[in-house]
């Protein structure tokens, strides 16, 4: 009787689907990054039609971070799926390459060098990235809501690293400098802050 009881409670729920998930991260990202150019403004070599080499590079490696880990962020949604996806360390890996030639090459340049460092400019960066990325880790966060994440402070990691990546390459449509110096160190900064505050965040709102 109740077992009966029980049953007859039950409703159907409809499975999550990765596609779906992946999908609602690229929507809100291209949301984003539109709200960006359009409030802070388009690169000049952007609206010429010859964009430096440069920013192709930094936003090719930042969309592959943020691209993978945040397919990583929405398979853990389903356990069994979730843990088995690990392209975004390589994608990491392949970031880490802006900061630490960055490093070895301060080591090598005049003080003068490196003005482009100064920390007008590098706040913008990190206050608008953080800012950007802050929108995307939110439907992630939704989405993980809806689904089972076991492993929570890996997903805060994970969050906070891809919302920060896309936020990151969001702001680069508008960001002028092409300096290995000022990528290493605002862009990679603004990354690794976003992961600490999706590792501190995330698991208290996403644990069952």
């Amino acid at each position: 009787m109740m077992i009966n009881r029980l049953v007859e409670d039950l409703t159907p729920v409809k499975p999550l689907k990765n596609r779906n998930g992946f999908a609602l991260t690229l929507a809100v990202a291209a949301v984003v990054a539109v709200l960006v150019a359009l409030l802070a403004g388009v690169r000049g070599d952007l609206l010429m039609g010859m964009p430096h080499p440069m920013f192709f590079l930094r936003g090719g490696a930042l969309l592959l971070l943020g691209l993978t880990s945040s397919y990583a962020v929405i398979a853990m949604s389903q356990p069994a799926v979730g843990n088995s996806f690990k392209g975004w360390i390589w994608a990491l890996a392949a970031a880490l390459l802006f900061p630490a030639t960055a490093a070895v090459m301060a080591m090598m340049t005049r003080p003068d060098d490196m003005a482009i460092l100064v920390a007008r400019y590098g706040v913008e960066c990190l206050t608008v990235s953080m800012l950007a990325g802050l929108g995307i880790a939110a439907a992630q966060v939704l989405w993980l809501r809806r689904g089972a994440p076991v492993a929570l402070e890996r997903a805060g990691w994970l969050v906070g690293m891809s919302s920060g990546a896309l936020g990151a390459a969001a702001y680069g449509l508008h960001c002028p400098f092409n300096s290995i110096f000022y990528i290493g160190l605002w862009y990679s900064l603004a990354v690794a802050l976003c992961a600490i505050a999706g590792r501190l965040l995330v698991p208290r709102l996403i644990r069952w």
